[in-house]
């Protein structure tokens, strides 16, 4: 540790503070093992709060004996060592209440060192943390055990400990005050937000206006079947056309009868529309354009391995936000593997919809997209501009609820859930006359802009509110937030005496094994009051 110390202060390996723990998983195969279990056993999916009182999981003291996991007692310190959350984050806990890990956990049983102090430590230190103990060559994230339990810690006197750990306390409540405000505002703001789009994609809007125009709007129902009979003639002249190339001169009809109809929607439990708006299917919206309806490559057609940094776009899950297109999260194939998948390429204006993996996020492809491909996450829909703008479908599935029942209630497979084109061909969309959804874009673009500025300013103190956590931890590292005693004990002094314990005790066993009722045997364990614990921080 290069920075100077307080007065007072010592620095000591994280391991010499206490017994240090690893984890372990009970055979899931046992059944004794996992049936009633009454030990909370805890992964990093527990570790998103500071004080661990419960786990999603519970293992039988059975388990606990037989496997490779350990009982660790209360008022350790718990730590992720493996995790794809270490990318950003290193969780660190206290567990109030003696517990079991995973092989992903580490924990050190502290003595005479209080726990909530070192947590607090260590989540001062989280990024150099994760910078120096980080483990290489892994495909998930891991930080190196053996670097992490030598990991410097610094240690003030035991009454500062104290000291130093209430006021983090009551600090970091203020800021949770401040934050469940913001979080109140946050929830007011999507409250509107979805109001509008609801109100937009429900014809609620534009009811003032419709009524106006009334009797010079060409109704949903009408543009849809002029669209759709428009299109039949236009199949029925090219093959007529390709007929009389070949000098074929049809007898009958019956050739009209390979035409096919796009499907319609299935409205079955679908609510009632405004007047002259009409459930449309994705298949009817299509535009009657070769590959107007098109999945991404599967298989071996496109691995992950082709992906490179430089050449052609490929757009993938990624790309496709919650209603909005995003560039930032890029993947490229080379210029001859595009010419390959060029059937897969994106058009401008594409109405896309993601349907593997996460599903059902939507966005419109700007018109000046670059040339690029879909992935097999993301189905691609060419609309037809003269019935629908893709801009205002998309606004259906951000708004209607009914659109979005219809995806979420239809995914289908357990192991690999996602929508195929079956399905998607089921859905409902609401079509309006196309002034109309021109106007139901605009308004809800102008309603949904005065947000901006609210959104903007609670992203901001959001920032600022961690900012503040980071600032007082740092502050009360150095030794500037907390008044220091001249009566305190140098932690030193402290240091010798758990060495002491530790080289001369010999009941406390290294694994921690002992039943989760047990008291914890050390008297060199700094006990603190229940409410103590219980405070938020």
């Amino acid at each position: 540790m290069s920075k100077q110390l307080p007065p007072g202060w010592a620095t000591a390996p994280l391991n010499s503070l206490g017994d240090w723990l690893g984890g372990g998983t009970p055979s899931k195969a046992v059944r004794e093992y996992w049936h009633d279990g009454t030990v909370h056993w805890v992964s990093p999916k527990d570790m998103k709060r500071p004080l661990i009182d419960s786990a999603q999981d519970q293992i039988t003291e059975k388990a606990v004996r037989e496997s490779a996991t350990n009982l660790v007692p209360e008022n350790s310190v718990l730590m992720v060592t493996r995790s794809g959350i270490l990318e950003h984050s290193f969780p660190v806990a206290v567990n109030t209440v003696p517990v079991t890990m995973n092989q992903d956990l580490k924990a050190v049983a502290v003595r005479g060192v209080d726990s909530i102090y070192t947590s607090y430590f260590l989540q001062s230190r989280a990024q150099d943390i994760l910078h120096t103990c980080k483990k290489d060559g892994t495909t998930v994230a891991s930080i190196d055990s053996n670097r992490l339990a030598a990991y410097e810690v610094a240690i003030a006197p035991a009454g500062e400990q104290k000291r130093i750990a209430s006021k983090i306390d009551e600090l970091f409540s203020r800021i949770d005050e401040g934050e469940r405000a913001l979080e109140r505002v946050r929830r007011l703001v999507e409250r509107y937000r979805q109001s509008v789009l609801k109100a937009a994609v429900t014809g609620e809007l534009t009811r003032e206006w419709r009524e106006k125009n009334k009797d010079k709007l060409e109704s949903g129902e009408a543009l849809l079947a002029r669209i759709l009979k428009a299109r039949r003639e236009a199949w029925e002249k090219t093959e007529l056309e390709k007929m009389k190339a070949k000098g074929i001169k049809p007898a009958n009809d019956k050739w009209k009868q390979k035409y096919e109809e796009p499907s319609p929607p299935n409205t079955t439990g679908l609510p009632e529309l405004p007047e002259d708006w009409v459930w449309v299917s994705l298949d009817q919206f299509a535009a009657p354009v070769e590959r107007a309806i098109q999945s991404g490559p599967f298989g071996s057609n496109l691995l992950h391995s082709e992906f490179q940094s430089e050449g052609k776009l490929v757009i993938g899950i990624d790309n496709v936000r919650d209603g909005w297109y995003s560039p930032g999260s890029q993947n490229r194939i080379s210029e001859k593997k595009f010419e390959q998948l060029r059937k897969y390429q994106a058009r401008p204006k594409d109405f896309l919809i993601t349907v593997m993996a996460t599903i059902g996020r939507t966005c419109v492809l700007p018109d000046d997209v670059e040339p690029a491909i879909i992935t097999k996450h993301v189905y691609r829909f060419t609309l037809d501009h003269s019935l629908a703008l893709p801009e205002f479908v998309n606004l259906c599935v951000i708004g209607s609820p009914a659109v979005r029942s219809q995806i979420f209630g239809n995914v289908r497979g357990q192991t690999r859930p996602g929508l195929n084109k079956s399905i998607l061909m089921q859905f409902g969309f609401p079509l309006s006359p196309i002034e109309e959804q021109r106007l139901v874009l605009d308004r809800s673009a102008e309603l949904l802009s005065r947000l901006a500025p609210g959104k903007e300013s609670i992203a901001v103190q959001q920032l600022r509110s961690s900012g503040l956590r980071h600032a007082v931890l740092k502050s009360v590292f150095e030794g500037r937030l907390v008044a220091q005693s001249p009566t305190d004990e140098p932690a030193s002094a402290l240091l010798e005496r758990i060495a002491a314990a530790r080289g001369t005790d010999t009941a406390a066993p290294k694994r921690g094994r002992k039943s989760p009722l047990s008291p914890d045997p050390s008297p060199a364990r700094l006990i603190f009051p229940l409410n103590f614990y219980n405070s938020k921080y």
